[in-house]
């Protein structure tokens, strides 16, 4: 018998998702759940304990701090520690020295963001704030490395188990959220950038706007061929996120309803899959949200089932609960875009769990782990900088068998003004990436 037989005195929708996590994502062994002290007993197999006191002699026993006995959401008295060079919290007597269920289920569930915070003026959670950010662990895939730890005990203790490995991923993506600097946009849009020109006496803008309206030169965003490039050159199939919301001080995008949009979303619905980005207004509305999905799939031949919020704005468990009543079966939004790293501590794909409801929802989430505005315009760094940091990022996620998801944009690649030299960054992730 090399199934894995875990014993709880009581099963709860946290317990069962927190063992989903690990026994069919991180871990990959098959389990079975039971409540009957009779039968964990009896069992000769592989077995794990997750309860208050130990049963067996040869078990793995992880002693359970209450967390995933709870209901709601309330304050945490949290303090970290470090256990073989990793950072720990909810600290208990066991096989393991604390809960790795609980404290697992806290990061990647965002607990903390369900408790009162001081948000940015966008209304986002700061990465400051996290305690990822406070411990020195907002680097590490830390839930993930927690796994690994547990499947040397368990190998160890049962030789026979059975564990499937995981795989590397790579998924670059990119977000549209201004498609062209003077291309596609509505007439009264165009107009008054050239009168801001004039009162500026701005005259080489307007050369350039003309000649990139009358064909005669290239639009400075217009990136699209040098992408499509660069993927085609490692075999990879990135995604693109459409912001099709209507213009507003955070939207910006040209006309949503016009060709030069619809033209865009069909070529690169050739060679990349298409998602949608909801636009800064959208926040909450379900309203909003399903009208720019019907602007960007009414050209796409691939159904939208990605989503990423623009300027990563999400409210728990709301922005999901939306996306979940439109379709949205995966989303790309876990992430900060004041800093780099692992918003949840998790490097795989994993299922949503709805705190409030206290219920998994059918939306998975891929961690978002470094943005092109992260590095440049948050952090500052340079662009050896940037190479050397994401380098470690990606080794850490290769070595952890988890997604590394990439940000860019379509005009941060354009190679000019702040972004000269950036595209030797871009080129050399997606090498070190793939």
């Amino acid at each position: 018998m090399n199934e894995l037989l875990i014993y709880t005195p009581k099963l709860t929708p946290r317990i069962n998702y927190a063992f989903s996590l690990f026994f069919d994502s991180l871990i990959n062994t098959p389990y079975k759940v039971t409540t009957d002290v009779t039968e964990y007993t009896n069992y000769t197999g592989p077995r794990l304990n997750y309860s208050g006191k130990a049963i067996v002699q040869g078990e793995v026993f992880i002693h359970y701090k209450g967390l995933l006995f709870d209901n709601g959401v309330s304050k945490q008295d949290i303090t970290v520690t470090e256990w073989e060079g990793l950072k720990i919290f909810y600290q208990s007597e066991g096989t393991m020295p604390f809960d790795v269920f609980a404290a697992s289920f806290y990061l990647v569930t965002r607990y903390e963001e369900y408790l009162p915070y001081e948000s940015d003026m966008h209304s986002r959670f700061r990465p400051n704030d996290s305690l990822a950010f406070k411990n020195k662990f907002i680097n590490l895939p830390l839930v993930n490395l927690w796994a690994e730890k547990l499947q040397e005990i368990l190998m160890k203790a049962f030789p026979a188990i059975t564990i499937k490995e995981n795989t590397y991923t790579f998924t670059p993506t990119i977000d549209v959220d201004v498609a062209y600097a003077h291309k596609g946009r509505k007439i009264h849009i165009t107009i008054g950038s050239y009168l801001k020109a004039l009162l500026k006496f701005d005259f080489a803008f307007m050369v350039n706007k003309t000649g990139t309206l009358l064909g005669s030169k290239p639009d400075e965003y217009d990136t699209y061929n040098y992408q499509e490039e660069i993927f085609a050159k490692h075999k990879i199939k990135p995604i693109y996120f459409f912001l099709a919301g209507s213009r507003s001080k955070y939207d910006k995008n040209i006309n949503v309803d016009g060709n030069h949009f619809a033209a865009l979303i069909k070529k690169i619905d050739k060679y990349a899959h298409v998602g949608i980005h909801p636009s800064y207004q959208s926040l909450g509305s379900r309203e909003i949200v399903g009208e720019e999905i019907k602007r960007v799939s009414n050209n796409a031949e691939e159904k939208i089932t990605r989503s990423r919020q623009h300027y990563l704005r999400i409210v728990l468990p709301d922005t999901y609960r939306c996306l979940v009543t439109l379709g949205i079966t995966d989303d790309y939004s876990m992430g900060y875009a004041a800093c780099p790293g692992f918003r949840a501590s998790i490097c795989t794909p994993y299922f949503f769990y709805d705190l409030q409801a206290e219920k998994v929802l059918p939306i998975k989430l891929h961690s978002s782990i470094v943005m092109d505005g992260t590095l440049n315009e948050y952090i500052n760094v340079t662009p050896d900088e940037a190479i050397e940091l994401t380098k470690k990022l990606i080794e850490q996620v290769k070595q952890s068998k988890g997604e590394f998801v990439s940000i860019w944009h379509n005009d941060t690649l354009n190679d000019m003004g702040k972004w000269k030299g950036w595209r030797r960054v871009f080129e050399t992730i997606v090498e070190a990436a793939r």
